[in-house]
């Protein structure tokens, strides 16, 4: 009997044992660092003017002037990141590729150059970039609703603002002469910047500010007078 009772016994003891196993959440691993993201930079010299810069896990990379300067253009290009190093490839502007070392330390990436034929874009990477606050985005994330008049008639149209940096300009009805259209954004604390608009030449940048459920985007500086037209104003969110 004794004898039973220690064979159950101890038969319980391992499916104890094996539930606790398997209830137990493992030890995962922090994810790998990586670079990817969008981060921000402040530039002193003859000019000071910030930047920012999306490194996106899909391969692409983007350089986007954040203040209304003529001076300087927006670049893109592909990139590819190995180990602790990231390869700048197939700019239109610049036809050679760069190579730049990544590392991060708390909130900052730091670039360092490998090897670039093109001081232009070593200037522009190379030194320490700050992570964006991801409230700049989340605020205004969302789709929103205003209605514009054209020709006497009033047409209702939608902004939808992804977290992916989309912006898609929609009718809600259908207005003579417009199509939808889908290009990119960033965004600062209180600015907007819409480029890689494939219609319109530069960036365009709105000062915007909230109120309940109001998105009020404010003209500042743009080269595209429909665009300007058809984004400036008071958006209301949808639900």
């Amino acid at each position: 009997m004794k004898h039973i009772i220690s064979f159950y016994a101890a038969l319980l003891m391992v499916c104890a044992i094996s539930l606790v196993s398997c209830n137990k959440k493992t030890n995962d691993p922090d994810p790998t660092p990586n670079p990817f993201g969008s981060w921000t930079r402040t530039y002193t010299g003859t000019e000071t003017y910030r930047a920012q810069i999306n490194l996106n896990a899909a391969g692409t990379f983007e350089w986007i002037i954040l203040d209304t300067l003529s001076t300087h253009t927006n670049s893109y290009s592909k990139i590819q990141v190995n180990g602790d190093q990231i390869r700048f490839y197939e700019d239109p502007d610049l036809p050679v590729e760069g190579i730049y070392t990544w590392t991060l330390s708390g909130g900052t990436l730091t670039l360092a150059m490998v090897s670039d034929s093109y001081p232009a874009r070593a200037s522009a990477l190379v030194g320490i970039w700050n992570q964006k606050n991801p409230a700049d985005l989340a605020k205004i994330i969302g789709s929103w609703q205003k209605t514009v008049v054209e020709q006497g008639n009033s047409y209702r149209v939608k902004l939808i603002l992804s977290a992916d940096r989309a912006l898609k300009w929609e009718m809600i009805d259908p207005i003579p002469g417009h199509t939808n259209s889908t290009v990119s954004f960033a965004a600062t604390e209180n600015t907007i910047v819409i480029h890689n608009d494939p219609d319109c030449d530069g960036n365009g940048y709105f000062a915007y500010s909230l109120n309940g459920t109001d998105l009020t985007c404010t003209y500042l500086k743009d080269k595209c007078p429909p665009r300007s037209q058809s984004f400036s104003g008071t958006w209301s969110k949808m639900e």
